[in-house]
């Protein structure tokens, strides 16, 4: 396993993952790069099964205890060691998560995690995705991580081209983390319905 950059230890969830939460339940919802679970835990009301993987295992621990404290005591929660391009989860999912993960992968290998991403939402269910990309160029600091991410928003949108867009948002935003350390990124942010 390679370097490990998680950002994100503490914190509330991306705010349209928030709003979809608020305004949503869904039955199945797997988490794929779930950090420490500060996006899973807002959809644990009224899921009977939460799934999770990360490749951090701080991460992988902190999901664990955050969702033994809200998902209901009868769901199926399993959070483990995993790995975008290897793990095997058990699909179909209602909702798929996966935010500030395929960045981190060489162009072939997000390819074939798409192809994985697809394979796991059921049919009429969606995918929550976001990823870096090199509009605004990755900073000094993190290119070892990220040496090959995605030019802009084409790559990832044609990826999913057949699939019903419920939320995008392409922006720039400033980021602060531990010790101080900002960075400005160019990001997506989709929501998108499998048909």
């Amino acid at each position: 396993m390679g370097q490990i950059w998680n950002p994100s230890k503490a914190g509330t969830p991306s705010v349209e993952l928030a709003d979809l939460g608020r305004t949503q339940r869904f039955p199945s919802v797997l988490d794929a790069g779930c950090g420490w679970g500060r996006n899973l835990s807002v959809f644990a009301a009224g899921a009977q099964r939460l799934h999770a993987f990360d490749t951090d295992p701080e991460g992988v621990q902190a999901t664990k205890k955050c969702l033994e404290e809200v998902s209901d005591p009868a769901a199926e929660v399993q959070v483990w060691d995993g790995d975008l391009l290897t793990t095997e989860p058990s699909p179909p999912y209602d909702l798929v998560i996966c935010y500030g993960v395929t960045h981190f992968l060489q162009r072939h290998e997000r390819h074939i995690a798409y192809a994985r991403l697809r394979s796991w939402v059921r049919p009429g269910g969606l995918l929550a995705i976001a990823s870096f990309n090199n509009l605004v160029p990755i900073p000094a600091d993190l290119q070892p991580l990220m040496p090959d991410p995605p030019s802009d928003s084409t790559e990832l949108r044609a990826a999913f081209a057949d699939w019903d867009v419920a939320f995008v948002r392409s922006h720039v935003y400033h980021d602060e983390h531990e010790g101080g350390i900002r960075h400005t990124h160019s990001i997506d942010r989709l929501i998108m319905r499998r048909p």
